[in-house]
């Protein structure tokens, strides 16, 4: 008998001594794509998106996140009768007695969740305490008290209302765009770049008329987010870098909201209605409009998905998905051939922020939107981050390896590419 493992990476040789002697490891999955074709201890370690699918009798799951994974391995095609959750078998395990031994089974199992409670209660012990550090921020916040230093946000409805009214251009900057500026680079998909740095780090302190910055509404009370969201923002925002993003910004600048792409992710995932709203908000943008996306070359928006059907015509300019802003100045160059009398969104990371910026200066209309595609797609599945087949992902880990598309109206939309494709 032949099984893959999901998780355990690092462990192998602890793991075999799990199962039956007729039961072979055949290989590993693990979502780390620098893993991805290494071997560890003679196992071959793949992708999820890239793991020969017939050729294991059972997919073992050493993970707590197995919800997660269980329906990313049945969106595969994997058969729920071949997918084992090994941390929440009965402790018996007589059902799998043919593919486990039951004593090291117990034992290795009881391990396990003896380091997982610990690897919890640290995890509580760091939510609380960044707690604690962010909490002057949010209480005073939301009680608009002025006597704590917070950049000027609006809301993302005012950052709608701006764009539509003025048909103003608009760059974002997030995390990865801060960290670009500060010389640590985040963005997997884009090295490191001083050029790069240099524009982002004017633009956000940039005023041009038909043009607005945005910035991710973090500093303050996070009105409206999941609790999981608001904790990943409290991690980041520590004293020393809240103190770093204030130096970079005009804290007398009045900043719109960056989180105007992502209507769906960032909120509790059981009010759909209210993220429908929100996606109807931004489908208003596009009403009738010719529009001209510029995207990474496995980006592909609004295939396979309605949200840009109310659109008057699509066509596209492929770029890089990696190292965008290495061929800047030929992508730069097709915007301005093909983008006249278009409203041109931008799907390719931080050269977004700055291609949006430029554009508008020369009298463009040009929206940095982000993963704002990949966001509708997960709605429309109604749960969190998802593994889209044929779309490029850098919000997870290992989802690069995507299926072709082949629908002609696609490859239709395409007036040029730009630079080595991936």
């Amino acid at each position: 008998m032949k099984i893959a493992t999901v998780g355990g990476a690092r462990n192998i040789r602890e793991l075999s001594g799990l199962f039956q002697k007729n039961v072979e490891i055949a290989f590993v999955i693990d979502n780390n794509m620098h893993l991805d074709g290494r071997q560890i201890e003679g196992k071959v370690v793949y992708s999820p998106y890239n793991f020969p699918r017939n050729n294991v009798d059972y997919i073992v799951v050493f993970l707590y996140e197995y919800e997660a994974v269980y329906q990313e391995l049945l969106d595969l095609g994997v058969d729920s009768s071949r997918i084992i959750n090994f941390m929440n078998l009965n402790l018996d395990l007589y059902e799998y007695q043919n593919i486990f031994h039951i004593d090291v089974a117990d034992t290795l199992r009881l391990k396990i969740r003896m380091d997982f409670t610990d690897k919890k209660i640290k995890t509580l012990e760091d939510s609380q305490r960044n707690f604690e550090r962010n909490y002057v921020y949010e209480a005073l916040d939301k009680f608009r008290n002025n006597d704590i230093k917070i950049p000027k946000v609006k809301s993302v409805q005012d950052t709608y209302s701006r764009i539509i009214s003025d048909r103003c251009s608009i760059s974002r900057y997030g995390d990865g765009e801060f960290e670009i500026i500060l010389g640590n680079a985040k963005d997997i998909y884009q090295s490191d770049n001083t050029k790069l740095a240099g524009r982002l780090r004017d633009i956000l302190i940039s005023n041009l008329p038909n043009h607005i910055v945005a910035i991710a509404d973090d500093y303050g009370a996070m009105e409206g987010l999941r609790e999981e969201n608001k904790n990943t923002i409290r991690g980041y925002m520590t004293k020393e870098k809240r103190e770093k993003h204030y130096a970079l910004l005009d804290m007398e600048k009045e900043y719109y909201n960056a989180y105007i792409s992502r209507p769906y992710v960032i909120y509790p995932h059981d009010d759909i209605k209210a993220a429908g709203k929100r996606f109807d908000e931004l489908k208003k943008i596009w009403e009738k409009q010719r529009v001209l996306f510029i995207e990474g070359d496995r980006t592909r928006m609004g295939v396979g998905n309605d949200l840009f059907s109310n659109a008057g015509s699509i066509e596209r300019i492929i770029a890089p998905n990696e190292d965008a802003f290495d061929v800047y100045e030929g992508i730069y160059k097709a915007a301005l051939t093909y983008g006249k009398d278009r409203l041109i969104l931008i799907a390719l990371g931080p050269t977004a922020t700055v291609l949006a910026y430029d554009l508008a200066k020369a009298g463009y209309w040009a929206l940095d939107i982000g993963h704002l595609d990949l966001e509708y797609e997960w709605y429309l599945k109604g749960r969190g981050y998802s593994y889209i087949p044929h779309k490029y992902n850098n919000e997870m880990l290992g989802d690069t390896h995507v299926t072709e598309v082949t629908q002609p109206n696609y490859a239709a939309s395409i007036l040029c590419s730009i630079g080595k494709q991936v």
